[in-house]
């Protein structure tokens, strides 16, 4: 791909939006459902990047490199021409923030991997941390909400890792530790990744992830020395986070910083900076390096994702913080969710196999046979998925009430599925109506055989309104027209045949009927060693 070829479809989507009457955030759903709910990617595993960190850091800045990065579809000279603009998420030069709330591209990319798996990947931007028009509260909502729905956290920081950078993901790591407890091994969260910008002591610590990984390791020690609060903080970050690493970034260069008009073109940018994009970035979003999205240590899809953060901002729709507790019982929900969703997916694969798309008819009895080991196995499936929630009985039991009203809410679509390929239920009107009238004919040849004319006239009426049913049912099966009438002639067929024919057969013609099959069938069989006997003689 030619650097000039790149373009950048779509634009940013604010989903958390702040109301200026209330000062409360608020989720913009439909905004979300366009993403997450777009037929390309909402059946997808999803891998969810997004940056946070303190206010005019260059988050946003940073984000368009990686926007640009995916719209090449990671070619080599993604990078493009050096005096393009930098565009994509909205950001100045300048001390007041530009972005509020949390916003996501409204284009996914979809990657495939080596396997042939396409993985949804979505890139979100937030508003910076402890700004002075924001409130503690303010920057929790949004930095609890990026943590818990990003697989990969850039956690964005200037010149070193301070210890107050720890202290303010001090909450989050309490919140994992506790939904932890309910875990057998699986980490809260995936993976963090520590950006430090502007690394001042390059003589000390050389750029890049190796040195950031050796800066990491030895602000993450534990030694006796330290206090006992900031020892708790480096062991739930540990354990919190599957992977935790870290890459040091040197300075973009002074005119980045003192041009009033820069706007991001690589021209203006300090050659080691663009040097360490290009390997930053691909570190970040290789196809091999993406990270999908879990909740409770399962994957979740893009349609999951929608119902994770309408939970979340749920915790969050009071006026106080909530308590770590609260928090607890949201991560079993989401759990809980996540599991639900993956009893459901169990249920309607077992169910698509024996009578979705072009399978036969299966016996109604056999069909709720089957209906009722698929549900134990999909509530059995839940259970183990739900490992958040093992401790929270009354959210498990919840959330298993509802995926049996699902699971049967599928079987009587399925039921419905499998009867209309039922061949003899479909013919059951016209058989029926048919049935009625050759009785009626029968009747009135024997009535009149014996001189009883008025019973014959009677059995004559019968069958020619019998008829009339026959051929306005076919009228309406045919043309679409007098679709009520249709419904009718139906109803009173199942009647006749629920409560008359089919009494009658079941207690004088199956029994016998069944017999004389398996007679022929004996015979048949008797007639085939006969013929073996004879040939090999």
């Amino acid at each position: 791909m030619q650097v000039e070829d790149i373009t950048m479809d779509g634009h940013p989507v604010p989903v958390l939006i702040q109301s200026e009457e209330t000062g409360n955030f608020e989720l913009d759903e439909e905004a979300l459902e366009e993403v997450l709910l777009n037929p390309r990617i909402a059946d997808k595993y999803v891998c969810v990047l997004a940056v946070a960190g303190a206010f005019r850091k260059g988050k946003s800045f940073l984000l368009d490199f990686l926007l640009r990065y995916m719209s090449s579809q990671q070619s080599q000279d993604w990078l493009g021409d050096v005096n393009q603009p930098l565009k994509g998420f909205k950001w100045r030069q300048g001390s007041r923030r530009e972005t509020t709330g949390v916003l996501i591209w409204s284009e996914p990319f979809l990657i495939k991997r080596r396997s042939g798996e396409e993985i949804a990947v979505i890139l979100m931007d937030t508003q910076g941390t402890f700004d002075i028009q924001s409130s503690m509260k303010d920057s929790t909502i949004v930095f609890a909400l990026t943590t818990m729905v990003s697989s990969v956290l850039v956690y964005n920081l200037m010149n070193n890792i301070q210890e107050d950078d720890l202290m303010n993901l001090q909450l989050f790591t309490s919140y994992g530790m506790l939904a932890q407890e309910d875990c057998d091994s699986a980490h809260p969260f995936q993976r963090l990744h520590f950006l430090v910008r502007d690394w001042q002591f390059p003589y000390e610590t050389p750029f890049g992830h190796q040195g950031g990984q050796h800066l990491l390791d030895e602000i993450l020690q534990i030694t006796e020395k330290q206090h006992p609060a900031h020892q708790e903080v480096r062991r739930d970050l540990r354990k919190c986070f599957r992977d935790i690493n870290c890459y040091l970034m040197p300075h973009p260069g002074f005119k980045v910083i003192q041009k009033a008009d820069f706007d991001g073109r690589l021209a203006d940018i300090d050659e080691q900076f663009v040097k360490h994009l290009l390997l930053l970035v691909p570190r970040l979003l290789a196809p091999e390096n993406l990270v999908k999205k879990e909740i409770g240590g399962q994957p979740i899809k893009s349609r999951d994702l929608l119902k994770f953060f309408t939970l979340f901002m749920e915790v969050f729709k009071d006026n106080d913080l909530p308590e770590p507790t609260t928090l607890v019982e949201f991560a079993a929900q989401a759990s809980s969710q996540a599991a639900l969703e993956a009893g459901k997916e169990y249920y309607a694969e077992t169910m698509e196999a024996l009578v979705g798309g072009d399978r036969p008819f299966l016996k109604t009895v056999q069909m709720e046979a089957e209906h009722s080991k698929a549900k134990e196995r999909a509530i059995q499936t839940y259970l183990e998925k739900n490992k958040y929630g093992r401790k929270n009985q009354c959210v498990v039991e919840k959330y298993q009430l509802m995926l049996v009203e699902e699971v049967e809410k599928m079987f009587v679509k399925y039921s419905q599925q499998n009867e209309a390929k039922n061949v003899f239920k479909a013919a059951r009107t016209p058989a029926t109506l048919f049935s009625v009238l050759m009785f009626f004919y029968l009747m009135s040849g024997i009535f009149g055989l014996f001189g009883m004319y008025s019973f014959a006239n009677m059995c004559n009426l019968g069958m020619g309104v019998f008829l009339i049913m026959l051929t306005v049912w076919a009228y309406v099966r045919y043309s679409g027209e007098y679709r009520d009438a249709g419904v009718y002639i139906d109803e009173l067929a199942s009647f006749l045949w629920e409560n008359v024919i089919h009494p009658i057969y079941q207690t004088y013609m199956e029994k016998h009927l069944k017999e004389a099959a398996e007679q022929a069938a004996q015979q048949a069989i008797t007639s085939t060693l006969a013929n073996g006997k004879v040939k090999n003689a």
